[in-house]
Parts: C-alpha cells; sequence; structure tokens
C-alpha cells in the first residue's frame, strides 16, 4: 500500500477497519444513500509511516461530485461562514489576489470584497458554482492541476478550508495548489483537526468516514508538508474549544468505555460543569486547524 502523500513511499500500515455496511447504514440517517461507493464488506483506514497521514481505502469509496451536491442540500450549514474564514482574513493584505479551491456557494469569497481582496474560486459542485456566477463571483467548475497549466505563479495566496480532507490524490493537488503561488506566496489550509475527540472517541462519526473523508489530518502530519513540498510552516492555530464545547461534551458523556477519563468527566460535569468547561477548555484543542505555509 503506497501513501498518496508520499507516492513512491510504500511505508504504511492497517489501523484500523470499518465495516461498509455501517457506513451506509449511518449516511442513511442522514437522508443519504451510499451504497454505489462500496463493493466490499470493510473500509481500511491506513497509516503513512512517513508523515502520520492516514487516509482510507479503497479510494474509489470517496464521494463524487453528485455526492457533494446531495450533501450540501440536505445539510442548510454545510457551506457556511466558519472560523477558519475570520482567522485567514487576519493574514490577507489589502490588494491580494486569493485562489480558494473548493469555494462551494462563496461564503469566503464574499468576505474579502469588503476589504478589496481579489479573490477567484474553483469548485466542483456545478449547483454551487452556478450559484456564484450568478452572484457576480469568479469560480470556475474545474480541478486545480487543469487551472494551473494557465496560472503558474499568479496568486498571493491559495486557500482551502474543509477540502483537503476530501482529497485522495493529496500529493497532486498540494503539488498544483504550491505551483498556482508566487515564491513567498502562502499556502492556507483549513481542516478538521483529527487529534481530539472526533475520532477518538466516535470511531463511526459518520461524516469523518468515506464518502464524505478520504484522510485524516493533525499536527503532525500538516507539519510534515515542510518535508514533501517546497514549503515552510509560518503557523498553526486551533479553533477554540468553547465554540464546539457542548458537542465535544455530548461525545465524551456517550463514551462507553468508561476509562478514568471519561469517569471523571462525568463526574464532574454533574458537581461542577462550569468548572469542568473551563479546565476542559483549556486542555483539549478544537475541532479544526488552520496552517499558513510560504512557498519557498
Amino acid at each position: 500500500m503506497y501513501s498518496p502523500l508520499v507516492p513512491d513511499s510504500n511505508k504504511t500500515k492497517l489501523i484500523e477497519t470499518f465495516s461498509a455496511q455501517m457506513i451506509i447504514s449511518n449516511y442513511k440517517e442522514l437522508g443519504l444513500h451510499v451504497d454505489r461507493f462500496f463493493d466490499g464488506e470493510s473500509i481500511y483506514l491506513f497509516e503513512c509511516l512517513k508523515t502520520g497521514y492516514r487516509f482510507y481505502y479503497p479510494f474509489k469509496a470517496i464521494g463524487d461530485a453528485e455526492f457533494y451536491k446531495d450533501l450540501s442540500l440536505s445539510r442548510d450549514n454545510y457551506y457556511s461562514e466558519r472560523w477558519e474564514h475570520r482567522e485567514a482574513l487576519n493574514i490577507l493584505d489589502r490588494g491580494d489576489t486569493v485562489l480558494e479551491i473548493g469555494s462551494g456557494f462563496g461564503v469566503f469569497l464574499k468576505m474579502l470584497k469588503p476589504k478589496n481582496i481579489i479573490g477567484s474560486g474553483l469548485e466542483l459542485n456545478p449547483h454551487a458554482v452556478q450559484k456564484c456566477v450568478e452572484e457576480g463571483l469568479d469560480v470556475k467548475q474545474k480541478l486545480i492541476q487543469d487551472f494551473v497549466l494557465d496560472t503558474k505563479g499568479q496568486f498571493d495566496n491559495v486557500c482551502y478550508f474543509q477540502v483537503l480532507e476530501h482529497i485522495t490524490d493529496v500529493y497532486g493537488f498540494i503539488e498544483a495548489s504550491i505551483k498556482a503561488l508566487k515564491v513567498g506566496g502562502k499556502l492556507i489550509i483549513g481542516v478538521p483537526n483529527n487529534n481530539p475527540y472526533l475520532f477518538r472517541y466516535d470511531k463511526y462519526h459518520t461524516l469523518n468516514l468515506p464518502p464524505h473523508h478520504a484522510g485524516l489530518w493533525n499536527r503532525k502530519s500538516l507539519t510534515s508538508l515542510e518535508n514533501v513540498f517546497p514549503l515552510k510552516l509560518e503557523s498553526m492555530l486551533f479553533e477554540p474549544l468553547n465554540l464546539t464545547y457542548d458537542y465535544f461534551l455530548k461525545v465524551q458523556l456517550k463514551d462507553l468505555n468508561n476509562n478514568i477519563e471519561t469517569l471523571c468527566i462525568k463526574a464532574l460535569n454533574k458537581l461542577f460543569p462550569k468548572f469542568l468547561k473551563r479546565l476542559l477548555c483549556k486542555l483539549y484543542k478544537g475541532r479544526n486547524v488552520l496552517v499558513i505555509f510560504t512557498k519557498t
């Protein structure tokens, strides 16, 4: 098994196996039919030993444009303003050029306009592209690997939010996005942070599995991008836990393992809920992480 992040390396290991039928059943509860993505009985999670990147296999189990169209129509907040959007705005300068890959319905591109930042977008969901064009946004239905053939070195910033975890060919995707950058330009990536509770306490968290997610990112795997690409890591920011604390606590309280950590949280939540919240928000990182690289 070769790593999709280090294509010439087969230093990987199997770390988890999932029931395809259970995944299909969980998606049905969300009103999504995903049977077509699963041929076998199991889905496998591998880890790249060189980078710490974890990825699902087989790759054909990952969603297509139709899947994301259905998902966006079934979830009102799927494309919405996010914590990482607001943080990224603080990094950009007036007059910058920005390419957003996976721009959805243009939420972030609209946020750029008041700051006089020139934004362009790429999006594979045809429904979202149509809406963006109708609203006067520069969004194209095109892969970055094709788009960059005519736009090498043209952008001050390239960004993607909640996109990289959906990509199977992560090496080709990141390589192409770096080519679109000027030397010294910034690559800004926002992804779910899979160090905390989301995967640890909820193995079958539906939207953290195929066909929605292709891979899982954390501090180690994101930092490793410096060793694979011509990039220098400038900063890494974690979403504050207090923004999603209620969901965090819900996951902790339904954990059936009853280890010491879980039992302590359950007891403190009954006796001192406010103190527990302050404590956990200091100890735990939140659900998302934003990393900023400079092209070298």
